[in-house]
């Protein structure tokens, strides 16, 4: 019968089903190791996202007010932020960024150029988790250095920094993404666009 050869006293039926059993706990434990790695490397995932953002709210109070009766015309440009997030579960991440911008400059018969640089702790929860759409949350809170520049002098101290998103919508692929966020601080007021990637 087939499968009933007999080699050295053992049949070939049983040689047959053995090796098949071998071959399913090897498969099986390639398959728990390969899951055990995608977990882990899920759960240490990195970002970096870079930002833009317009009118940060203290810096740009400040800076209106340190400019009054000077004479020019007014130039407000936007704050660039760059951000590292290290994800110590799916839904948490921790990390820091570093925000400059110039709220105001004045060109004319008083050149004046007010800028900022802070560097910021940041902790982000996501709301909502999915593959191609996350919708979170996230807090900012370091120090900051204003320096301000004009023909007579020049001028450094050191602030407080901040920034709340209560609501960040984050949308692509798992490597490459793109940000819109509503924002309140140091790195933008109102709405602040981002891009990034995932290593």
């Amino acid at each position: 019968k087939l499968f009933q050869i007999k080699i050295g006293g053992i049949e070939m039926k049983k040689i047959f089903i053995s090796v098949c059993i071998l071959c399913f706990f090897t498969f099986s434990l390639v398959a728990q190791d390969n899951l055990s790695q995608k977990v882990e490397t899920e759960e240490k995932l990195n970002e970096i996202q870079f930002k833009i953002g317009m009118f940060p709210y203290i810096e740009t109070l400040v800076c209106g007010l340190a400019t009054i009766g000077s004479t020019g015309n007014d130039i407000i440009l936007p704050s660039l932020s760059v951000q590292y997030l290290h994800y110590v579960t799916p839904r948490i991440g921790l990390g820091a960024a570093f925000t400059t911008g110039i709220p105001v400059a004045i060109i004319g018969e008083d050149n004046l150029a007010l800028i900022y640089t802070a560097l910021q702790l940041k902790f982000r929860g996501i709301y909502m988790n999915k593959e191609k759409i996350k919708l979170y949350g996230e807090v900012g809170m370091g120090g900051e250095l204003l320096l301000a520049s004009d023909k007579e002098k020049d001028f450094m101290a050191p602030f407080f920094s901040g920034s709340i998103v209560p609501l960040g919508i984050w949308f692509g692929s798992d490597k490459f993404f793109g940000t819109t966020e509503i924002t309140f601080g140091s790195e933008g007021s109102f709405l602040t666009l981002g891009c990034g990637f995932r290593f």
